[in-house]
């Protein structure tokens, strides 16, 4: 009975056998202990509280540190920016948009200047130009004169008798002095024709220049029509030359001396009162006069325009001059 007692309440006659295992479990047990089994000496020293509050574990200082440094992190992620009224962010708006205006503004007048610059080199190549086309016209028009005064001179011998020796050397040499001379006006269009294909003649905003511009670039135009006008004449009235005299005697020093007269060209002087072949047809007599007539009528038109011309380009030149303040 005592035995089946003992075996029920978990005891036996025998004595238990502990392993090293539990051995150790208890002892770590044992050494664990609880708050119960610390001792109240402890517990009521003063000095041993008051270092456990002023001096915390490790493990208390590295999380306030990371907590720290946590809340550092979110205040450089996050700044607080300071909200900004509207009159502020018109007032932006205004200064950006008047930098950009002055900007404009700025290179505008740069390119005005520039452009005012490269106008007046243009004119003033062209009042050079015009100034040259001024002694060109002068030069043009006195043969012109001359070749007009030969040709009036020799119409005057139409109806007298060409045999005499004084006639008949006067036929010759107004002849010569009338038709010998194909000079003709060379306008100096570089400048102009410069103006037009470098835009300059657009960049000019005074209306009156550009008027006056287009009128001498005209002038020249119709010249030059004029021109062809003359030069045909003056080719025919050579031809029915050729078959009226004998053109080679200018070419016999013996009988003709020549000497040069400036504008008026070559002069010649008869060296004796010998007669010079002159046709004896009278319709190619007829025809000859014909031309001359009608040559000299041409060739006074185109002198008359050369006069225009170059009454019109000495008063583009002071226009230009003036309104551009050339020297």
């Amino acid at each position: 009975m005592s035995e089946e007692k003992n075996r029920k309440d978990g005891k036996s006659g025998r004595p238990k056998v502990v392993k090293k295992s539990e051995i150790g479990s208890q002892k770590s047990e044992e050494g664990i202990g609880s708050a119960f089994d610390i001792p109240n000496s402890e517990i009521n020293n003063p000095e041993i509280n008051k270092s456990e509050i002023e001096h915390p574990t490790s493990e208390i200082k590295n999380k306030s540190e990371i907590e720290n440094r946590k809340s550092e992190m979110e205040v450089h992620h996050h700044p607080e920016v300071e909200k900004k009224g509207l009159k502020e962010y018109l007032l932006e708006g205004l200064m950006i948009f008047i930098a950009v205006m002055m900007g404009f503004f700025a290179e505008s007048i740069r390119e005005h200047i520039a452009d005012r610059e490269h106008e007046k080199q243009s004119i003033e190549s062209l009042v050079k130009a015009v100034a040259s086309d001024t002694v060109q016209l002068h030069h043009v028009m006195l043969e012109a004169a001359g070749s007009i005064k030969a040709i009036n001179s020799l119409m005057g011998l139409k109806n007298l008798d060409l045999t005499r020796p004084a006639n008949n050397q006067k036929f010759y040499l107004f002849s010569m002095a009338g038709f010998s001379n194909d000079t003709y006006f060379r306008s100096n269009e570089g400048a102009l024709q410069q103006l037009n294909s470098s835009g300059t003649l657009r960049l000019i905003s005074n209306r009156a220049t550009v008027d006056s511009i287009f009128k001498y670039e005209l002038l020249n135009k119709t010249i030059a029509a004029q021109e062809a006008d003359d030069y045909f004449v003056f080719k025919e009235m050579l031809t029915t030359m050729a078959k009226v005299q004998d053109l080679s005697f200018f070419q016999d020093t013996s009988a003709v001396r020549k000497q040069l007269a400036g504008a008026a060209g070559v002069q010649y002087t008869f060296m004796s009162s010998k007669l010079l072949p002159i046709s004896n047809d009278k319709v190619l007599m007829q025809t000859y006069f014909n031309y001359a007539s009608l040559y000299m009528a041409i060739k006074s038109s185109y002198n008359y325009m050369l006069e225009k011309q170059l009454d019109f380009s000495r008063r583009l030149i002071i226009y230009l001059k003036t309104t551009y303040d050339l020297q």
